[in-house]
Formats: C-alpha cells, sequence, structure tokens
C-alpha cells in the first residue's frame, strides 16, 4: 500500500492504477486496494469504472463506508439523485465517530447533483454537511453553498432549512421522539427516519413528528415527500398561522407545477408567403422589428435554423406619443415573434415562443388580424414556475442616451410593472385564477396569502420599489408585520424574514451582522437598507473599542455593492473613499468597484480617474496592481502580457451586449451588467446600438 500511495502522491497515477490491478488480480479481497482505485477512478472521471469498483467493494465489504460513499459518487454522475442520496446515508450510518474526508468529498458531489435536479434545501444541506465538517476544510463547498444562498433565482424561503419543531412538553411519546432527534443530529437519518415514521402512526397530526419526518425527507433528498410534508404541516391548524402560510409556499415553491406553475405556449402561424407576412407585420402598430444587429446577436440553439426576421409584439397600439411614455407608461412586450422562410420539411411560418396562457387569445387574434390567409397553431401547454414570467419587458420606441438612463429606465419600468403582473397570472393554487381575481374570494384567503408569502421571498420583487405594495394592494392581503430584533430571533433569522427588519432602532454591531448576512444570502434590498443605516449611525462617530472604523469602511463596501443604480453606487464610492482617507484606510476595494462601474456605465472619465487613483495611492502595492491586472483582463481590456487589446476586442467571454430594445430588466445588483467600454475606443458605445461587449461583473455580483 505504501509503495502505491508514493507513487499517486509523486504525480505516477496512471502506474499507481496499473498497480492496484494487479495487487486486484493477485489479492482479490484486497479492500484498501478498491478504496483507494475508487478515490483515482473519481479524480479521473471514470464513472463506469467506478460503479463497477463501488459494486465490487461492497460485495467484499457490504457495510463498509467508504464503498457505500463510492456508489453513492457513481449514482450521482448515473442521474440516479434517489439512490445517491440513500447510498451515502447508509455511508453516515455505517461510520463511526471519525467521518473520512471522502465522505465529504462525496457530500459536495451530491449536493451539486441535488441543485442540478432541482432540490434545493437537499442540495443546501449536503453542502452545509461538508462546509462546516469539524476537521475538514474544503473552499469549494463553502464556494457552493454561497452560490445557492447568494443566487437572486433561489427564493428566500428556500435558503435556509426550517428548524427542527419541539415536542410538547408532557407528550407520552416524548422519549421515542427524543431519541428520533437525538440519531437525526448524529445523521443516522435512515434509523432516524424508522422512528418518525412509527411515531406518526401513534401521533398523527402532531407538528413535531411531522417536523422530524421533513428533515428526513430533506435529507433523502425526495422532493415528493417533502411537499407532501410541508403541505400536511400547513394544514395543522395548532401551528402559528404566520408558520402555516410559510409552510404552505414552501410546498408550492418544492413543486410548481399545481400549485403556482404558469401555462405558457408556443403560437405558430404559417402561411404561403413569408416576404407578404413580413411587410404586414412591419406595418402593424402592435409590432417592432429588431434591427439587424440585433436579430444578429440573437442567441439560436444549436442546429436551429436562424430566423429571417423578428418582431416585438406589444401589449397594445404603438403611435409617436409612446416614444414619449414615462417607463410606467411604455409598451409591454408580450413576446418575441420570429419569422422564418419555407424549409424542406415544414411551411413558413412565425413563432412566439413561451407565451402565458392569458395571453394566448390576444396574440393569436392580432396574427389572424395581421395575416389573414394564415393558420394558427397552438403547442401543448407546458407549466412554467410563475416568477420566470413575472418579469415584464419594455418596448423601448426612443432609445437611451446612455447606460445608467438605461438602467434607470428598466427598474422604474419594472417597479411599476413587475407587482401587478405577479397578481394578473392564474395560478393552480387558486384553482385556475389569478390574486387580483380571487381577492375577494374569502374561501381562498388562506391560499391567496399563502401565494403572496412566496411573492415575497423573490428578491426581484423585495427589491423594486413599489412592486410588493402593489401585490399586497392588489391581493388585499396584509404585509408581514415588522420583525422585533432580539437574541432569540437572530438565531433563528431566516433569509425569508430580512425585509421585516426595521434598521432605525438597531445598534452598529446589530446592523453589520445583518447587512453581512443579508449580503450573503443575496437579499441586496435589504443589505442596502442595514448598510446605509449602519453607515449614517458611524460615520461621524469618533473611534472607540465598540465602534470601529474599519466597520463602517465595510458598511460603504456593502452599502456601494447592495445598490442597483450603478451612479448612486459611484457616488457611494466617493463618500467611501472620502471617510477611509479621513481614518487612514484602505480604499483599494472602493476603487477597483469604481473602475468596473465606471466601465459598466461608459464614463471614461471616471474610469481613467480611477485608475490615476490606484496608481497615485497603490502603485508601490503590488498586491493591489495585481488585482487591477487580473480586473482589466478579465474584463477585456488588456492581455496577459500588460499590452492594450485591439480597438473593439470587446470584454473577455464575448457574447453581444443586448440592445435597449430587446428583452433587459433592469437587473438587480447581482446580476447587473451590459455593454463595456474599453479606453482603447474613442467613443463611449451607444446604448442602442447593439455592439458586441460582455458581461461585466459588478459589485454584488459574487
Amino acid at each position: 500500500m505504501e509503495q502505491v500511495l508514493k507513487m499517486i502522491e509523486g504525480g505516477q497515477v496512471v502506474p499507481g492504477m496499473d498497480k492496484l490491478k494487479s495487487i486486484l488480480e493477485e489479492h482479490p479481497d484486497a479492500a484498501w486496494a478498491l478504496a483507494i482505485r475508487g478515490r483515482l477512478l473519481l479524480d479521473l472521471r471514470e464513472y463506469e469504472s467506478l460503479a463497477e469498483n463501488a459494486d465490487r467493494f461492497i460485495r467484499l465489504q457490504p457495510a463498509n463506508p467508504l464503498a457505500l460513499t463510492q456508489r453513492a459518487a457513481a449514482r450521482v454522475f448515473s442521474g440516479d439523485m434517489p439512490g445517491a442520496t440513500e447510498a451515502f446515508l447508509e455511508a453516515l450510518n455505517e461510520s463511526g465517530r471519525e467521518v473520512d474526508s471522502f465522505l465529504m468529498d462525496v457530500a459536495l458531489i451530491v449536493a451539486m447533483g441535488l441543485a442540478q435536479s432541482e432540490i434545493i434545501l437537499s442540495a443546501r444541506l449536503y453542502a452545509m454537511l461538508a462546509a462546516s465538517s469539524q476537521g475538514y476544510q474544503n473552499e469549494d463547498a463553502e464556494g457552493f453553498l454561497s452560490q445557492i444562498d447568494s443566487s437572486p433565482q433561489v427564493n428566500h424561503l428556500l435558503k435556509n432549512v426550517p428548524e427542527l419543531m419541539e415536542r410538547p412538553a408532557d407528550a407520552d411519546w416524548g422519549e421515542r421522539f427524543d431519541e428520533a432527534v437525538s440519531l437525526l443530529r448524529n445523521n443516522k437519518v435512515l434509523l432516524a427516519q424508522d422512528k418518525f415514521e412509527s411515531l406518526r402512526r401513534s401521533a398523527a397530526g402532531q407538528p413535531a413528528v411531522l417536523s422530524g419526518l421533513f428533515h428526513c425527507a430533506i435529507w433523502r433528498g425526495d422532493l415528493e415527500k417533502q411537499t407532501e410534508i410541508a403541505l400536511l404541516l400547513s394544514q395543522v391548524e395548532s401551528m402559528d398561522l404566520e408558520l402555516r402560510w410559510r409552510y404552505r409556499a414552501i410546498s408550492a415553491l418544492l413543486k410548481p407545477v399545481g400549485s403556482i406553475a404558469v401555462d405558457t405556449r408556443t403560437v405558430r402561424i404559417e402561411f404561403e408567403n413569408a416576404e407578404q407576412a413580413e411587410l404586414a407585420l412591419i406595418a402593424s402598430d402592435r409590432t417592432q422589428q429588431l434591427s439587424a444587429e440585433q436579430l444578429a446577436n440573437l442567441q439560436i440553439p444549436e442546429g436551429e435554423v436562424r430566423p429571417r426576421s423578428a418582431f416585438f409584439v406589444s401589449d397594445r397600439p404603438m403611435d409617436e406619443k409612446s416614444a414619449d411614455a414615462d417607463p410606467a407608461e411604455a409598451p409591454v412586450s408580450l413576446t418575441l415573434l420570429a419569422v422564418f422562410g419555407k424549409q424542406t420539411d415544414r411551411s413558413a411560418q412565425a413563432i412566439a415562443f413561451d407565451v402565458t396562457e392569458d395571453r394566448v387569445a390576444d396574440l393569436q387574434q392580432l396574427l389572424t388580424d395581421t395575416i389573414p390567409d394564415g393558420t394558427v397553431v397552438l403547442d401543448d401547454p407546458q407549466p412554467v414556475p410563475m416568477f420566470f414570467v413575472i418579469d415584464e419587458r419594455p418596448i423601448r420606441l426612443t432609445q437611451p442616451t446612455s447606460m445608467a438612463q438605461l438602467t434607470r429606465f428598466n427598474r422604474q419600468f419594472a417597479a411599476s410593472h413587475d407587482g401587478k403582473r405577479a397578481c394578473q397570472l392564474p395560478l393552480p393554487m387558486l384553482g385556475g385564477k389569478s390574486l387580483a381575481e380571487v381577492a375577494d374570494d374569502g374561501s381562498v384567503q388562506f391560499e391567496r396569502a399563502s401565494v403572496v408569502r412566496a411573492i415575497e421571498g423573490y428578491e426581484r420583487i423585495v427589491s423594486l420599489d413599489q412592486a410588493l405594495e402593489d401585490v399586497y394592494q392588489i391581493s388585499k392581503i396584509d404585509p408581514m408585520p415588522p420583525l422585533e430584533m432580539t437574541s432569540e430571533t437572530m438565531s433563528n433569522l431566516s433569509p425569508a424574514d430580512f425585509f421585516r427588519i426595521k434598521p432605525d432602532d438597531l445598534d452598529p454591531k446589530m446592523l453589520y451582522i445583518l447587512a453581512a448576512r443579508s449580503r450573503s444570502a443575496g437579499a441586496m434590498k435589504a443589505c442596502n437598507r442595514f448598510a446605509s443605516k449602519l453607515v449614517d449611525k458611524t460615520k461621524d462617530a469618533e473611534a472607540s473599542d465598540d465602534l470601529d472604523p474599519r466597520m463602517t469602511m465595510e458598511a460603504f463596501m456593502m452599502w456601494m455593492m447592495a445598490t442597483p443604480d450603478p451612479e448612486e453606487s459611484v457616488k457611494i464610492g466617493d463618500q467611501a473613499i472620502a471617510f477611509a482617507k479621513s481614518r487612514e484606510l484602505s480604499f483599494a476595494s472602493v476603487l477597483l468597484a469604481k473602475v468596473e462601474l465606471t466601465l459598466g456605465m461608459a464614463d471614461q472619465e471616471g474610469f481613467r480617474n480611477s485608475i490615476m487613483e490606484l496608481e497615485k495611492h497603490y502603485g508601490n502595492d503590488p498586491a493591489v496592481m495585481a488585482r487591477v491586472q487580473q480586473l482589466l483582463m478579465q474584463l477585456g481590456i488588456i492581455r496577459p502580457d500588460g499590452s492594450l487589446r485591439a480597438a473593439g476586442g470587446g470584454a473577455a467571454g464575448g457574447g453581444a451586449a443586448a440592445s435597449p430594445t430587446e428583452f433587459t430588466p433592469a437587473a438587480p445588483p447581482e446580476q447587473r451588467g451590459g455593454g463595456v467600454w474599453t479606453p482603447d475606443q474613442p467613443n463611449a458605445p451607444d446604448a442602442s446600438a447593439g455592439q458586441g461587449g460582455g458581461k461585466l461583473w459588478v459589485p454584488g455580483m459574487d
């Protein structure tokens, strides 16, 4: 064994594998060789061989944790997530007090597989297991966990595993419950599940027992069971009403189809003459044709034919007044309509993709009126989660003059439309009706409130001024009451609760903790409020043991990163620099953030000033200048050797910058991006030109 380990440590993996093969041929029961070989096969991504090795290992030693862990890894790569979690939990059951690091490596692999299968609570639990295990250092696990927690696509209600509920103190089944909880907390999940199932039969409807089963279902990666138990918990009338709403919302989020999914259709109209159809669409006051540049930048699935033209379809007739409309009054794009010429296997046609069911009839009528000789065909409906179709997209007839103006327009448009749109969508959970339609229906008040609780967990809605207020007003559901902060509420705080906390009466330390936690959870609106209030309370205070100016400086950075308007972010950065200079603190990170922000806004002067300030104050700091070079390389401005790229090189990563008339809603801070001006270009890009550019990182995206 020592000889094999030396070969592997010396980088001689292939000879080491050959040596293991010969050892196993001579000694088929050499379990240590199978253990080492399994790890190597995983590193080499030989997944079929890994599965064979695991099966052989298990036949030899059925209860060996390493053998079971190899099987779990192999099943992840074969797409068998239920089998993967079962094998992994068996490995934990068979492990003693000391758990091999290989189990934690595979825990992260299982977490990634679960995330890919959109089993978010389970993915987070396995990532936490790897990231928090004592004596196990894995930056990948922490990074993956941070990726889930900070993702704006993951609802805040799914970024936290609900606490295990306590049993009644006088329950006659209390001792059995405590045994099950002890097993669960020691990761003996399979044994704990058996006990909870037994308790469920003798203590039916007890929320504490159901809570235990919910945790077991999360460990098992059993999405159906998670959905079922969460729904049962929401129906326990003895529980607090707010908690029941939350569990009903979680149940809907875990499995949107049949609860908060919206039917969408692909709508086609077939015709004989593509040119005549295009002329008819161009003449319509309900369509806007994409420019040649915009058409070229459309992302088309590999192997698909590129359309000959494409149009945005408006929700209303457009005229000259529409060009000067405020963002709140701008026309809304119902869909993108792509026109295809006649092909060998199909006639000429125009296709509108992913049209929500409530808009199909309007689009169908428009297409029939515009192309009378065409035949409309509707594909079968496909359900998608409601949060995928909430974001409305404006049609801009007058193009903005700057990226900053574009961002403001998009956010103002989204703030006035997205909350209303959320209340217009027909949902199965509401009997196929929308929040607006059932606002006065008392028979579905519980479901109505549960939908609103799910919407409150969507950072996009929370981050937009007025959007959440529109939801409350239209649905006639009151907002959750403000949350008073105590040591108990702080320890049990869920990411979905951050927006309920009022920062005014909190002390600086509490504000700092909340700002940091909300930022790591992707709750950028809450982070903005906490960080700005912390700055306001401490920027003019004298330094003391309880008040370190570095905390204020970090608050400036968090405030800057959590501000959606890039111009406002730059102004906050200027305040941060002034504060840092007055306290003799480093402000290199602020300048680096300003470099990226000014590039995103095509602000040539701001970019140059930031670079000059970095050179002036940190030109002799190798670490800072290395970060500057790395940043400029990432943005595609310079080559690895430090030389300037040729004009028009664009940002690293390629891709076209979205034109303002495309589907480009103002993104939250963690998603901001846009066209990138580079110093080698003589002029800032026209925001409407649709020129090449890449996704630009700005503070808050990490």
